[in-house]
């Protein structure tokens, strides 16, 4: 299927949004709303207008934080729909010229070279992307893959781990004795807007033109606009974020560059040195120490000229081999998880092809602790912590339990002697068990949706082929929860007031697949909501859904959706606030509470909307009952019933962006 250049919506699909957003959280049913909204009542369009077309001066995004690293946090912006229709707009009109300044860099590894063409092909080669990893759409598979990850084709790598496993890695190596690695401090929060401007033309010349109709003044004031009117930074999130700071930097190599070239060194890219940057990071081989304290030096110089810093706690200088510490500890930890398939898997042949499948697990502890310890054994060797290696081994323990799920007819029909039932059973129940190990030890969004993943799998696989088997897994799979909410590590992530635990709203999540009886699903959301912060969009729409048609949770529904109520009844500026669109939206069209008390919202809400649009005239009951009818039959951002959680995952990991 081949994606419509002309689309002018596509871009929200893509471009607009923050990966690390709750599995059921997407700009879908945003984006058929936006295409077919010429076919829908006069009142609604009236209605989508005003909270998302109508031009206003600024938007203000909702801006939450999520765990970084042990003391870090990161934060985050989800923008106005309002913004990302304005984002869409622009890129219609500039995507050539983004490609065209984006890919001018001489050391960027990951750079838009086109627009995206397509969304599905039908070939043999596709059902090698069932599963893939990819974070964004390359050259190579352009039409291959099943999901449009992002908005262009991007020439280079889609993740920074594939550049150190590359033969460009290997060649800088013979050629270059050094590597230093850089790092940009704080990049995203220290853009000034304007300098997209002065990236595109000159500093000089940005200047004296200042609001004129141009490329680097609509893409600078659309950024502002997003951002509450601020120039100092951008919204951290979005991927046309990204595309904004890659044209500033794609400047600041060419000016580095061109500097050394003009030293009386002369220092030649390709000759005396080499660069590669990917994103905000930048790594840099040549052969003496100088070479590289001289390349430092003009790269500093040249990323203050648009108020951009080196992180000097980051620098690292390696020398060859180059192989670093994390590279050690994966390695070793790479052989450990080898060792367990060994331990637990028989290998056949099915009509020309290779199948694993499950052997019998007499020890389930004695493996889960060999297998830990061992995992211990080389974090402490290679004085690395469990960070660099959790999300590694969750994603091993999904690709296997995949694998194994996918085959399972084969290995069925193979008539090997050992094939069993019950082996699956205690396979999924090892690679659980590890995965919510370690998933305890290290949580972030990128394993949760890992770990997510292997939980739905595994409930459909048993549903399907074990309803004994789907009965032990999912008391073990609440167990595991249980303590999951109880941890340490989770205590200290509630405790941050400011956080958003997007990783236990997924797990809690992916658990609907197993049908729980509402008993865990109240523990962790009270949890969620004793850290004695505001419960906000993502912890509302999560709780609404988790409760769902539950009778056991009724009233704990209908107290988050009055709670969610009141405070868009006392936000003074709807319109204007990402936050408050994003919940009014999904709110009305949240088919889990009754027409009545939404139709009630949508009349209290109503002054609100109507200082901003007169055309929409007053609110009657008949009135909100037509327009709720009419919302709720396409959902915004939250899909309230008939989801599909595993295809929600995939795509999710489809778009998740750089690492």
């Amino acid at each position: 299927m081949r994606l419509k250049k002309s689309d002018v919506w596509r871009t929200v699909l893509t471009d607009t949004a923050p990966f690390e957003v709750p599995i059921i959280f997407s700009n879908d049913g945003f984006y058929k709303n936006l295409s077919d909204l010429q076919s829908k009542s006069e009142l609604l369009q009236k209605f989508v207008e005003t909270i998302v077309l109508k031009q206003r001066k600024f938007t203000v995004p909702f801006k939450y934080s999520i765990v970084k690293g042990e003391d870090s946090l990161r934060t985050l912006s989800l923008v106005h729909p309002h913004g990302q229709v304005e984002v869409a707009h622009f890129y219609h009109e500039y995507n050539q010229l983004i490609c065209e300044y984006g890919n001018r860099s001489p050391y960027s590894i990951r750079k838009p070279t086109k627009v995206g063409t397509s969304y599905f092909f039908d070939s043999p080669v596709a059902d090698k992307n069932k599963y893939k990893n990819a974070t964004v759409d390359t050259t190579e598979i352009d039409t291959l893959v099943r999901n449009p990850a992002s908005y262009f084709s991007y020439s280079g790598f889609d993740r920074l781990y594939r550049f150190f496993l590359s033969d460009d890695h290997i060649r800088l190596e013979k050629k270059f004795k050094l590597m230093c690695a850089l790092d940009i401090s704080k990049c995203f929060d220290s853009i000034y807007t304007h300098s997209i401007a002065w990236a595109t033309k000159s500093k000089k010349l940005a200047k004296d033109s200042i609001g004129a109709q141009s490329f680097g003044n609509d893409f600078d004031s659309i950024m502002q606009k997003l951002n509450y009117n601020e120039t100092s930074g951008i919204c951290i999130g979005p991927e046309a974020s990204r595309i904004f700071a890659e044209i500033i930097l794609a400047r600041v190599d060419r000016n580095t560059s061109s500097r050394l070239e003009n030293l009386p060194s002369r220092l030649k890219m390709r000759q005396d040195y080499e660069s590669r940057r990917y994103v905000d990071n930048y790594y840099i081989f040549a052969n003496t120490k100088e070479d590289l304290a001289t390349i430092q030096h003009e790269l500093t110089l040249a990323l203050r000229e648009y108020n951009l810093h080196l992180n000097e706690l980051k620098t690292e200088i390696i020398e060859r081999p180059f192989y670093t510490r994390k590279s050690l500890v994966i390695d070793r930890v790479d052989l450990s998880i080898k060792k367990l398939w060994e331990k637990t898997l028989d290998r056949d042949y099915h009509e020309g092809r290779r199948i694993e499948f499950p052997r019998h697990i007499y020890k389930h502890h004695a493996l889960f602790g060999d297998f830990t310890r061992e995992v211990k054994a080389a974090c402490y060797a290679s004085e690395m912590g469990y960070d660099a290696v959790s999300n590694y081994i969750i994603g091993a323990m999904r690709n296997k339990l995949v694998q194994l799920a996918d085959t399972y007819t084969d290995a069925e029909a193979s008539d090997n002697e050992y094939f069993s039932k019950l082996h699956y059973r205690e396979a999924i129940l090892i690679l659980l068990d590890i995965g919510f190990y370690f998933f305890t030890l290290h949580p972030t969004v990128a394993s949760s949706l890992r770990l997510s993943h292997t939980l739905v799998r595994s409930a459909q696989h048993l549903k399907n082929n074990d309803t004994e088997g789907f009965q032990i897994v999912r008391e073990a799979s609440l167990r595991w929860t249980s303590l999951l909410a109880r941890s340490p590590t989770f205590y200290k992530l509630y405790a941050k007031s400011s956080v958003v635990p997007i990783e236990m709203l997924n797990i809690l999540l992916s658990l609907q697949e197993f049908s729980g009886d509402g008993t865990l699903e109240a523990e962790v959301l009270d949890k969620i909501e004793s850290g004695g912060g505001e419960v906000g969009y993502f912890q509302t729409v999560v709780g609404l859904y988790v409760c769902g048609n539950s009778p056991a949770l009724r009233g704990r529904k209908i107290g988050i959706f009055d709670r969610a109520s009141a405070r868009l009844r006392d936000e003074d500026d709807l319109i204007r606030d990402a936050e408050s669109a994003h919940l009014a939206l999904d709110l009305l069209a949240c088919t889990f509470v009754s027409k009545a008390k939404r139709e009630q919202l949508l009349v209290d809400i109503w002054p609100k909307l109507l200082s901003s649009n007169d055309a929409l005239g007053t609110i009657t009951k008949a009135k909100a009952k037509q327009l709720v009818n009419e919302i709720e039959t396409q959902h915004w951002f939250v899909r309230w019933d008939g989801i599909d959680l595993l295809s929600m995952i995939e795509k999710k990991e489809l778009s998740a962006v750089y690492a």
